[in-house]
């Protein structure tokens, strides 16, 4: 262990700070999403679609996008319908924001199931992390996009269609374009995944792929030539046991992401707590989530749905030996309040000077915490409760953010924290 009798206390404090600083960027940097190409038999590239919407009137048609040509591409571009996109619950038509075309799920049939392929254990090792990787995982048809020259769509994040719902996987068929490129953002971080380069490197009838989390903001910048022909997939936590045979294989496919984060993670977290000058009397350490969740009335159904950093961290830490803990923090009267459920004060009158108080009847934490990364807007939870406006009862609201707790015993016993 490092030892700071040596040291005058701002530097004790300044070397803390860079050591919580390297512990935030070894979580920070993950990319949210997976990407890459994958070979396939020319068999699975093969599209049976109606050529309209009308159950009436019309004809089937079948496309192989292993070898398809111009005017087969224009054939199902016509088919296609104007895309809409979702903007407050509902369908919006705005051609200055989205311009793509469309077919729904129900107008054509494929050949391309993505768990009869490796995707699915590609998305499972390199995008799911800890318990979040161990429920089976379903793939759920949902759209055939075309994206044709001067086609865009700008930036936006995916609306879940359901709690288990956690991400989205978009096939890039094996068609000439250029442009189209997906530009992911989170956290003030920007990534790029070029399909049309990617298809020109990898292997005759590949796809390439995109595979991240629905809280993501994404956009696919203006296709300059060809078309950009796409799959959508939606990915949910399938309430199926996990089949061990139906996920093993001898050599994983290889992705352009290393996987070290946890390691590294572990080795900063232990070397900040070998700091005898950090928390020497024990204490608390909190993250705030990376990702969106769906809160309910309790928070231990999160566990098994953390993603990306937010998983890595819950298990790293685990790992290591140590018990995190999801918690809600509620500011009231600039004090955080941490409860591990959702309080009711639903019906409950509450006096404004005493509302810490009432929160505080939940908190079972009564020390400062030491934030490592702070927390969010992402998973805000309403609580309401009645108050007095003057002589009139009022609807009064507090908020709280979801985020991650552990505690820390003194130097020495790290693992054994002590109420003080």
């Amino acid at each position: 262990m490092s030892s700071s009798t040596d040291s005058s206390p701002q530097d004790n404090q300044s070397h803390i700070k860079q050591l919580l600083d390297a512990l935030r960027d070894s979580m920070v940097h993950k990319p949210p999403f997976v990407s890459g190409s994958l070979q396939l038999p020319p068999s699975r590239l093969s599209l049976l679609y109606y050529t309209t919407s009308s159950e009436d009137n019309h004809e089937t048609r079948l496309i192989n996008f292993a070898n398809a040509t111009p005017e087969e591409l224009e054939q199902l571009i016509q088919a296609c319908e104007p895309a809409s996109f979702g903007r407050n619950k509902e369908e919006v038509m705005d051609k200055t924001y989205r311009k793509a075309k469309k077919m729904d799920n129900g107008r054509f049939a494929t050949l391309l199931v993505p768990d009869h392929t490796d995707l699915i254990k590609i998305v499972r090792t390199y995008l799911l992390e800890g318990e979040a990787s161990k429920p089976a995982i379903k793939f759920e048809l949902y759209k055939l996009n075309v994206y044709s020259e001067g086609s865009f769509f700008k930036a936006h994040v995916d609306t879940p269609r359901g709690e288990k719902m956690f991400g989205s996987l978009v096939i890039v068929l094996p068609t000439p374009h250029e442009g189209g490129t997906l530009v992911f953002r989170h956290h003030g971080q920007e990534w790029t995944f070029d399909s049309s380069t990617t298809l020109l490197a990898a292997l005759p009838t590949s796809v390439a792929y995109a595979a991240f989390f629905c809280d993501i903001e994404h956009e696919i910048s203006p296709v300059t030539s060809g078309n950009r022909v796409t799959l959508t997939y939606n990915l949910y936590y399938d309430d199926d046991e996990l089949d061990p045979a139906k996920y093993f294989m001898s050599e994983l496919p290889s992705v352009p992401q290393e996987d070290n984060e946890r390691g590294m993670f572990c080795s900063r977290f232990n070397a900040l707590l070998n700091n005898l000058e950090f928390l020497p009397n024990g204490g608390f350490i909190g993250f705030g989530m990376r990702h969106a969740y769906q809160v309910k009335d309790t928070l231990d159904h999160l566990y098994s749905l953390l993603k990306g950093s937010d998983a890595t961290v819950c298990q790293s830490l685990r790992t290591l030996g140590f018990k995190p803990t999801l918690y809600l923090n509620y500011q009231c009267e600039d004090n955080d309040v941490l409860v591990d459920r959702v309080p009711d004060l639903e019906g409950e009158m509450v006096d404004h000077s005493d509302l810490s108080e009432c929160f505080q009847d939940f908190c079972d934490i009564d020390e400062p915490v030491t934030w490592v990364t702070p927390n969010t807007k992402f998973d805000t939870v309403e609580s309401k409760y009645i108050f007095n406006y003057g002589n009139e009862p009022a609807m009064g609201y507090e908020y709280g953010n979801l985020c991650l707790i552990v505690r820390i015993g003194r130097p020495g016993s790290r693992l054994k924290y002590s109420k003080r």
